[in-house]
């Protein structure tokens, strides 16, 4: 029926990894409870909907930056590749026997 075989084991030990870390990731984070701790007072609530908006913003532009690196990155290998095709294409040619 059930074998213990290296397999076997390593499936176990890996379903076991995978529900620790679904159910660490299932317990709210203690930052969430801080805010829904007490009554806070408009200012407070007023600088932290400031803080977020202004982190979602720094994100957002982080993202741009990153996605602008990215296109770059693809031309740059784009043109790499170009270049690679015609040195090529040129080295069969000249050592190519007619």
């Amino acid at each position: 029926m059930f074998e213990l075989t290296p397999q076997n084991i390593a499936i176990v030990i890996g379903f076991v990894v995978v529900v620790f870390f679904i159910l660490k990731m299932y317990n709210p984070s203690e930052q969430r409870a801080e805010y829904a701790e007490g009554n806070m007072s408009n200012d407070k609530l007023k600088a932290l909907v400031y803080s977020l908006a202004k982190s979602i913003k720094d994100s957002k532009e982080e993202d741009e930056l990153l996605r602008k690196r990215i296109e770059d990155l693809h031309y740059a290998d784009s043109l790499q590749r170009e270049q690679t095709k015609f040195l090529t294409a040129n080295v069969n040619k000249t050592t190519s026997v007619m």
